[in-house]
């Protein structure tokens, strides 16, 4: 009997447990040429699931998704970055205004959130922590009221681009 529930409550967790949106693969990545060579090499990369496109995708348009993108490809395993606003810049091509304007759009919406970090000396700022989909308390999407209309569900479309869609 307890082999039974065991098995029932592993089909539920798969069931139940959200599939991951954004993947982050860090370690050996193995690889074959056209040319026969093989060989290894260290890899981190960041892969945004088929979820993401259905759900997400048509909120982030324009410099929000470069900006998105470019905060997810500095992720580490526990799901933050650190970038600077201005190595986003140079990074998306998009001026330092622009990309402080994507920040707290993409806060806003609940895609991020963001702590300020202060030098222990000084106390001086140091820099931004992003967290990408935020659910800690440390982490928290900055909303005036839980149900703020201007935080969009995953499957709406943002007030901007509802003209785009055909």
């Amino acid at each position: 009997m307890q082999h039974i529930d065991t098995i029932v409550k592993g089909r539920l967790d798969r069931l139940t447990r959200p599939e991951p949106t954004i993947t982050i693969f860090n370690g050996s990545a193995y690889y074959f040429t056209d040319t026969g060579e093989a060989g290894s090499r260290q890899q981190i990369s960041v892969q945004l699931s088929v979820k993401f496109r259905e759900r997400q995708l048509r909120q982030l348009k324009g410099p929000l998704l470069g900006v998105f993108i470019c905060i997810a490809l500095h992720i580490n395993e526990e799901g933050r970055s650190w970038p600077s606003c201005a190595l986003i810049s140079q990074e998306t091509g998009y001026a330092r205004g622009t990309v402080f304007d994507c920040l707290k759009s993409l806060e806003r919406m609940g895609y991020l959130s963001r702590v300020q970090t202060s030098n222990r000396e000084t106390g001086q700022f140091a820099s931004n922590v992003y967290q990408l989909f935020p659910k800690s308390r440390r982490f928290r999407a900055k909303s005036p009221r839980p149900n703020d209309p201007r935080r969009l569900p995953p499957d709406a479309v943002a007030p901007d681009t509802k003209d785009n869609q055909r």
